[in-house]
């Protein structure tokens, strides 16, 4: 090719300088040195061009008849919907079974999915149309057609968390609808560094393909004669790369990106900054997606909710084993502060997207994505290490009245809550008789229908609050009393039998104090009250009580003494679910 190269130069040149000598007459020496030289660059221009096309060493393109195979079938594909629109507004999803083991950019998965649904007894690949897609692809095209008719927005961002179907489920009902209409797509797969194209050719489709490993792609006769305002070109960019190779100002196309909320994103949004766009984000996985999936793939439905709670939606992360244990790994290590995954990153905003995820905020609720986020905790796994960390660091803030209103928010509502009977020797020795449930039983509170607080601030507030709770007994009012913090040995009553003390201690004393209030509410031997020691879950398996000297004996002949578990986290994960969230707009 090069010496072919040097003969073709050689006869250009000498055929040029023929004719500018007969043109000219004979120059002298020093002119006829120059014309050599500006010819010579006239000719170089003039073979370049050659040189960046096919035939003489540029892109090649191939022929792929697999990826003609695969639009027919994409096209023919079975279509069916799954899934109860009345359960939720995330259904019905739209079913595709796809006859392939071929799928642009997804060369391996594609192989291996079609060998998992054959173990399985399922013919084809299925692809799981979510709402959010359709509702997606029917935007996206009405963008695209006012792209067409001279619209000047021609890119389209598709965000969300990673691992919910966007380059693989989203992809193939884009590109199916392109298909059905005629037009001409183009995928470009940065992880497979290649570009698939597809037009219609008499009647049906045909795809080339080309390796893309430089910028000086778009350029070429192979993308240009393909381009254009009527064709497709969607990017599916890869982690650590990006849209790499491509140039945004080289491309006529109307074009689709779809991608994470991660720093390629930001980056690909810098490029086209001058340009207009638009990006709407879409949701992970509802509970009732993973439902239906998990019976369209024979997978057991416990299992597959056990993953769902674990990776947030994240479908790529829940829906195989070993990608699930990955995930979690990767989890343990992010809440670790051990980083091994990608980031959300939006703005200013990075975090880790096993610990948080990205979700659209839509003030149309029919709509099920949106071109506004907010950034939310991932499922319960990480929401219980939230709360977790939240409860045990305010524990030592758990007291006064607003430390007592958790403990008390719980029973004022009335609930069942396991209680243990104290303490323990005597526990023992009452479940060594027959029938006995007094060591550990399920004890009701009934509900309350008012509250009474009394306060510090104000002179006898304890005689008052005792005579309050002596009435109350009488009148058989359904009351919750709270006491002052500076009340003698408890903290409530609901009467003059069911006394409580509030602690976040692990272990408390019963002394003078305790048998004093004992006696002033009516407690006798016949006629014992109850005294709930209300602690946080965590510590009610090993809280424990001991007696001052000489009041073991009389505090155990006026009542008995429980010790019940209250669920704080929980309690407070509701209360600051609404703080929890981190919310920005684009």
């Amino acid at each position: 090719r090069d010496h072919l190269f040097a003969v073709t130069f050689h006869q250009a040149l000498k055929e040029k300088l023929r004719r500018g000598e007969k043109r000219k007459g004979t120059p002298g020496s020093e002119r006829d040195s120059d014309t050599k030289v500006r010819l010579s660059e006239e000719v170089l221009q003039q073979q370049t061009p050659a040189m960046e096309t096919e035939e003489s060493g540029g892109p090649k393109l191939t022929e792929n008849p697999a990826g003609g195979d695969y639009a027919k079938a994409l096209v023919e594909a079975e279509k069916r919907e799954a899934g109860d629109a009345k359960i939720s507004k995330f259904l019905p999803m739209v079913l595709l079974t796809v006859c392939t083991s071929f799928i642009p950019g997804f060369t391996a998965i594609a192989a291996e999915e079609e060998k998992r649904m054959k173990d399985k007894n399922i013919e084809g690949i299925l692809i799981f149309g979510r709402r959010c897609f359709l509702q997606v692809l029917k935007e996206f095209r009405r963008l695209r057609k006012e792209y067409i008719n001279d619209a000047i927005l021609r890119f389209c961002i598709l965000a969300g968390q990673s691992g919910i179907g966007k380059s693989l489920a989203f992809s193939q009902i884009y590109m199916r609808e392109a298909f059905i209409q005629g037009e001409k797509v183009a995928f470009y797969s940065v992880r497979e560094d290649t570009i698939y194209l597809f037009r219609m050719e008499d009647g049906k489709y045909t795809c080339q393909q080309a390796e893309v490993n430089d910028h000086g792609f778009w350029k070429t006769k192979a993308w240009k004669t393909f381009d254009g305002r009527s064709a497709h070109l969607i990017i599916d960019p890869a982690p650590s790369q990006g849209h790499k190779y491509f140039k945004v100002h080289l491309v006529e196309a109307f074009v689709v990106y779809l991608t994470s909320p991660n720093s390629e994103l930001s980056n690909f949004e810098k490029e086209i900054r001058d340009l207009t766009w638009k990006r709407f984000f879409v949701p992970t996985l509802a509970i009732e997606e993973s439902k239906v999936i998990a019976t369209e793939l024979k997978e057991s439905q416990s299992v597959f909710l056990e993953r769902f709670q674990r990776t947030g939606g994240q479908l790529r992360d829940f829906i195989w084993k070993d990608r699930y244990e990955h995930f979690k790994a990767c989890q343990y290590n992010a809440w670790a502060g051990v980083q091994t995954g990608e980031y959300v990153h939006l703005g200013d905003l990075k975090v880790s997207s096993r610990i948080y995820s990205v979700q659209p905020s839509s003030t149309d609720e029919t709509l099920l994505y949106s071109e506004k986020y907010v950034i939310v905790a991932q499922r319960e796994w990480v929401k219980s290490k939230i709360f977790q960390v939240y409860a045990a660091k305010h524990f030592k803030n758990f007291t006064g009245l607003d430390g007592e209103k958790w403990f008390f928010a719980k029973t004022y509502k009335g609930c069942k809550l396991l209680a243990r009977r104290l303490p323990k020797n005597l526990a023992d020795a009452k479940k060594k008789k027959k029938n006995d449930d007094r060591e550990i039983k399920m004890h009701e509170f009934p509900a309350h229908s008012t509250l009474r607080t009394f306060s510090d601030g104000v002179e006898r507030q304890i005689d008052t609050c005792r005579k309050h709770i002596k009435q109350v007994a009488e009148d058989q009012k359904a009351e919750l009393t709270v006491c002052p913090t500076n009340y003698p040995a408890i903290d409530g009553a609901t009467n003059c039998q069911t006394l409580y003390q509030v602690t976040i201690s692990s272990k408390k004393s019963v002394g003078k104090a305790y048998v004093d209030e004992l006696k002033f509410f009516g407690a006798s031997k016949s006629k014992k009250a109850r005294v709930f020691f209300l602690v946080p879950q965590k510590r009610a398996e090993y809280f424990s009580i001991s007696f001052a000297k000489d009041f073991k004996k009389i505090a155990l002949e006026l009542a008995e003494f429980w010790v019940v578990g209250i669920d704080l986290i929980k309690m407070v994960e509701d209360a600051q679910k609404k703080k929890s969230k981190i919310t920005a707009s684009s």
